[in-house]
């Protein structure tokens, strides 16, 4: 009885994915260092309150625009991002515009990884 030789072969390493989003939020956390300090409010101006209610209609004539361009196909980050701006100022509650920063940010991470993976 002959015993059959097994060819072994060598595993591949798979490389690693590059995670692109990750990039963009530490280039983006590398920016924020070098900003100057920011202005202690988070809305300003003479009127904040009136500026809230400024930025929660201009989110909604946003919000609509963007419905109408998903209706017919031509949607666009553009357009996410500016509604998601204008929301985030929307309210003098702190908590609030912080969430609404964060989705701010994270648009503004997507789109960055985006435009990168069409780069790559």
């Amino acid at each position: 009885m002959t015993e059959t030789t097994v060819k072994k072969t060598a595993a591949r390493r798979v490389q690693p994915k590059v995670d692109l989003l990750h990039l963009a939020m530490t280039e983006a956390r590398a920016e924020a260092r070098t900003l100057a300090d920011l202005p202690k409010e988070l809305i300003g101006g003479q009127h904040p309150h009136r500026a809230a209610e400024i930025y929660r209609s201009r989110g909604g004539d946003w919000g609509q625009i963007n419905r109408r361009r998903e209706a017919v196909g031509t949607g666009g980050v553009d357009g996410l991002i500016v509604q998601a701006a204008f929301e985030a100022f929307s309210t003098r509650d702190a908590t609030k515009v912080r969430e609404g920063l964060v989705r701010l940010a994270a648009l503004a991470g997507a789109a960055v990884e985006r435009i990168d993976k069409a780069a790559a």
